[in-house]
């Protein structure tokens, strides 16, 4: 159909967090990188034989993997100076073998090793004026225990829904309308597809998420500045039905990334930006769509 707006609208100090110590280093001797941070000796881990040890291998891919990526020696790494980790790329895939003190939130130090594989492959992509992008797939700890990354986050569903494989046409069909008629919705959406895949960037991409459906409520032709922009905030708010408190304390959280500081982001915290952004989203469309039926 035709797309048509449901309300004119625009066209289109916190302290910075210290992120985790690492050391790297080429595998082979007189190679060495860089560094921040210092490796660990015995004489700083004195304790770490009363610490669950954990031995674990994570694999995946660098896309586009049809080009066979590679580095053509191994590189290691020490996260937090609890975990050493030796990463191999070849042809297109990548391994890296995890030693060391198992993590309490093992969730988020995967992530953040993760994160330094793709910050080495955007350093090649650099140098090759390409985008690539690496895909963990699985994980095999201590000889024993196989984790499958699945490419959902049911957690981010309502908890009263159980997840599964099949969207109705009653949830997708205002979705996919808002999307072919409303930049805002599309740009909205990027972001938390991109806000779940890079777990460092998960935070400020949901509160500009948000932003980008404040921006519809912006009177057309308005700047967005003083007053305007607070009145789209409030009728944001009111609308969707937002706490105030819940989109301050995002916008702390986000503002030191936003300007390009280390922070990151435990899995809760990512949780909740990205329940918090999703319901933003859904309300809106389902709002957008009340609003065109009533101009029918």
């Amino acid at each position: 159909g035709v797309c048509q707006p449901a309300r004119p609208r625009a066209t289109d100090q916190h302290k910075q967090k210290p992120g985790p110590e690492i050391a790297v280093k080429w595998h082979e001797s007189g190679q060495m990188t860089g560094s921040t941070g210092n490796p660990p000796d015995d004489s700083t881990r004195a304790d770490a034989d009363e610490r669950p040890q954990m031995v674990a291998v994570a694999t995946g891919l660098v896309h586009p993997t049809k080009l066979g990526w590679m580095f053509e020696r191994p590189f290691t790494f020490n996260l937090n100076g609890t975990l050493d980790c030796e990463v191999v790329v070849r042809q297109g895939q990548f391994n890296v073998f995890i030693r060391g003190d198992k993590p309490d939130d093992l969730r988020t130090s995967l992530n953040q090793v993760e994160e330094i594989i793709q910050g080495c492959l955007d350093s090649l992509g650099f140098w090759m004026a390409t985008p690539l992008r690496a895909e963990t797939l699985s994980m095999v700890i201590d000889g024993n225990q196989l984790i499958l990354k699945e490419g959902r986050w049911p957690d981010l569903l309502p908890e009263t829904q159980e997840p599964e494989y099949r969207v109705s046409s009653e949830q997708l069909g205002p979705f996919v309308d808002a999307a072919i008629c409303e930049p805002l919705v599309r740009f909205a959406l990027a972001d938390v597809r991109t806000a779940i895949e890079f777990p460092g960037e998960t935070v400020w991409l949901c509160y500009r998420a948000i932003e980008s459906i404040r921006q519809w409520f912006l009177p057309e032709g308005t700047s967005d500045v003083a007053a305007a922009r607070r009145q789209s905030w409030t009728d944001l708010k009111e609308t969707l039905d937002i706490k105030e408190e819940e989109i301050r304390e995002l916008e702390k959280l986000a503002i030191a990334r936003r300007h390009g500081a280390n922070t990151y982001a435990s899995e809760e915290v990512r949780l909740n930006a990205l329940r918090l952004a999703r319901r933003v989203i859904e309300r809106f469309i389902a709002h957008r769509a009340t609003e065109l039926l009533k101009d029918q």
